[in-house]
């Protein structure tokens, strides 16, 4: 019989689901279940159910969102033609002008930023972008991750900041919208890149992992208690490292609020970023939290689940 159609009363794998019987259970799912598998263990803050996937849009910030749905079009369209000016399309132009039209464009880019950061907030907050479900697709971690860091090499470059990418080994899946992916590992790749000095360091690290998210209660596996040591990887990590300033350890939490900047922060951001970042993360099941001190740089973590792998039964 096929084991994928399962039988009554039979005893099934609670990590892949297949008979604990099965000559596949004992060649496949042992495979797992090593004592080098790396154990992730966000802090306690980070751990804490998320909100309610719906919370109130706050009154004040009505005003804010019109302006934002009015400046989007015009503002794609100034970006549009200063791009054409600064590349001489529509004539030619001296260094002077186009140093000028270069100011213009980042100016533009930058509140356009903030424009798309305020709608996705209000969408995150009402509830209209949907959680990740098993419909999904699974994303290949490694060649999306690859992909991200790729489009911020030349930054790095231009500063000058040693840049480092290390896959995982294998092919770990995640049930995640790549383009929510895109945007939260943009968004801590550029603050590293922001707050690293010139000649310093940024390190992507993707990471397999043992994810424990049993609530701490006795549990039972086949009518034994599960040993601390049976530990599958289950989950990805994703870290950021920078050589940064650092961030002293009673902001690792509120970092992730709304409009929340550090003091030392430079003026030009919004402190959206990171609050988008924790949405979009929880709104797949994941975590995300910093690890950091003063002084000794900064480790932004990702942690989303695994895909489970579908062993042939046959």
């Amino acid at each position: 019989m096929d084991a994928s159609q399962g039988t009554p009363g039979l005893l099934e794998c609670p990590v892949c689901h297949i008979p604990v019987s099965s000559e596949v259970l004992n060649t496949g799912c042992q495979n797992h279940l090593s004592l080098e598998v790396v154990e992730a263990k966000p802090p306690a803050w980070a751990r804490q159910e998320p909100a309610a996937a719906q919370e109130s849009v706050e009154p004040q910030l009505f005003p804010l969102v019109s302006a934002a749905h009015e400046f989007k079009t015009p503002l794609a369209v100034m970006l549009g033609y200063t791009d054409l000016l600064r590349h001489e399309h529509l004539g030619t132009i001296n260094d002077k002008q186009k140093q000028v039209l270069g100011e213009i464009e980042q100016s533009g880019e930058r509140l356009l930023k903030l424009v798309q950061n305020l709608l996705l907030l209000c969408e995150l907050k009402a509830g209209k972008t949907a959680p990740a479900g098993p419909d999904l697709d699974p994303t290949q971690v490694n060649e999306e991750v690859e992909a991200i860091f790729d489009s911020w090499a030349a930054a790095a470059e231009q500063k000058s900041i040693a840049y480092e990418l290390n896959i995982s080994k294998g092919n770990p899946r995640v049930r995640v919208d790549p383009l929510k992916l895109q945007h939260t590992l943009s968004n801590l790749i550029e603050n590293a890149l922001k707050f690293t000095p010139v000649n310093g360091k940024v390190v992507v690290t993707v990471t397999p992992c043992f994810w424990e998210r049993r609530k701490a209660q006795s549990e039972f596996l086949f009518n034994m208690e599960r040993k601390v040591d049976r530990k599958i990887e289950n989950a990805v990590r994703i870290d950021v490292s920078d050589s940064g300033p650092g961030i002293a350890p009673e902001h690792h939490e509120n970092i992730f609020g709304d409009f929340v900047q550090l003091p030392a922060a430079s003026s030009r951001g919004t402190g959206l970023g990171l609050a988008i970042a924790r949405r979009l993360v929880e709104a797949h099941g994941g975590l995300i939290w910093v690890e950091s001190e003063r002084g000794k740089g900064s480790k932004f973590t990702l942690l989303l689940s695994q895909v489970r792998k579908e062993w042939n039964t046959q």
